[in-house]
């Protein structure tokens, strides 16, 4: 098969795929990278990157691993898996064993996945294979590595990576693992209190903090400079969506006390909700540490307030509560419990945390009026809650 043959497989291939997001662009060309497995005597196994070019010249390259046997086409190989996994656990070109990795393990492919593809290999271990790349480690994996035996994520098993590029991870699978958002939601349908459940997952997230602080390091960032960052990007709301300028003055002065101190940064998950987090045996595991989507790899890679995640975490409550028709009750109860989890008083005044949720509103006011114009009450009654001042 030639290159333009394979650009234009790998195009019609793409465009049946969930993870693909390049369906506005073109196909302008096939990088294949070097082998992992040579497909002598055995099954081979290749890294193809399917260039996409959009109409303002912006470009993306989409991950296809190649797997080939005997004289037919190549397939992608996550729908026959398992080389992966012997490739793992062999120790083959590119991929890192950091955990034994146990044999005979059945793969299955998720059906439910979006921007990446998820492979389970028994009860024992999953891979998650990276579609769109860039270059460098993935936050995923670097993030992972740092967090390793810390109990309050999935362990990592291993990587593969090409070029210092890493193209998937292989995690721990969690027995019998229960979404927060959902569990959370029951809680509040059923009028039960979840205060015992958000007071350990701050918990756990202060212990993913205190780690990525240790191992990754910390610095400084002037407040003033976060502050005009929030600042726009609520003023970019307020000009498109008239619901949100009644509340403009009142953002501005929680902007204003972000302002005044110095902040201190870390690495941190940088999508932090409910739906990031899983209760398996009784303990909360932190997931999916890849930062926000829409971000680049460089901008998801930079420190930022452990803050933001608590922010994160704080809206979520308040979708968790507007899903179950909760009481305000409910949704005090578990904010503060989560707090203290956390280690910060629930009670006390903290301009930044305020600041980092009145900048998470805006964001999402614009996110749901564009997808879930349903739920657009739910920032919005934040936002209401905001001190009006003098």
């Amino acid at each position: 098969m030639t290159r333009p043959d394979l650009t234009g497989e790998l195009w019609t291939l793409a465009l049946g795929q969930r993870w693909f997001s390049g369906r506005a662009g073109r196909p302008v060309g096939v990088e294949l990278g070097d082998w992992a497995s040579a497909p002598v005597p055995g099954p081979g196994l290749r890294p193809a990157f399917l260039a996409v070019e959009f109409p303002d010249g912006r470009q993306e390259r989409y991950l296809i691993p190649l797997l080939y046997r005997g004289d037919g086409p190549p397939i992608d190989a996550c729908d026959d898996a398992g080389i992966l996994l012997d490739l793992l656990r062999d120790g083959a070109p590119g991929f890192e064993r950091l955990r034994p990795v146990p044999d005979n393990l059945p793969a299955r492919r998720y059906t439910g996945e979006q921007s990446n593809t998820s492979i389970f290999f028994g009860d024992a271990l999953l891979a998650k294979v990276f579609r769109r790349i860039e270059p460098g480690s993935n936050v995923d994996v670097e993030l992972h590595r740092a967090l390793r035996g810390s109990g309050v994520v999935a362990e990592l098993y291993g990587s593969w990576s090409v070029d210092g590029t890493d193209l998937a991870v292989f995690l721990e699978t969690l027995p019998d693992p229960t979404d927060g958002y959902v569990l959370a939601t029951e809680y509040a349908a059923g009028g039960r209190d979840f205060s015992g459940q958000a007071h350990a997952l701050g918990d756990s997230l202060a212990t993913v903090h205190r780690i990525l602080a240790e191992r990754l390091g910390t610095g400084l960032l002037l407040g003033a400079e976060v502050a005009d960052g929030m600042r726009a990007r609520f003023d970019g709301v307020a000009s498109e969506f008239p619901q949100v300028r009644p509340f403009r003055a009142a953002a501005e002065r929680v902007f204003d006390e972000v302002a005044d101190s110095e902040i201190p940064v870390q690495r941190v998950h940088g999508d932090c909700h409910l739906g990031q987090v899983l209760l398996t045996q009784g303990r909360w595991l932190y997931v999916d540490f890849e930062g926000e989507p829409l971000k680049s790899l460089a901008e998801r890679r930079m420190p930022d307030s452990p803050l933001r995640d608590v922010a994160g975490m704080l809206r979520s409550f308040g979708y968790a509560r507007a899903a179950g028709d909760a009481d305000a009750g409910w949704l005090r109860s578990a904010r503060h419990a989560f707090l203290s989890g956390y280690g910060i008083d629930p009670t006390a005044p903290n301009p930044l945390l305020a600041g980092y949720e009145t900048d998470k509103a805006g964001y999402e006011v614009a996110y749901e009026s564009a997808y879930r114009p349903h739920l657009v009450r739910v920032p919005l009654d934040f936002l209401s809650t905001l001190p009006e001042g003098a």
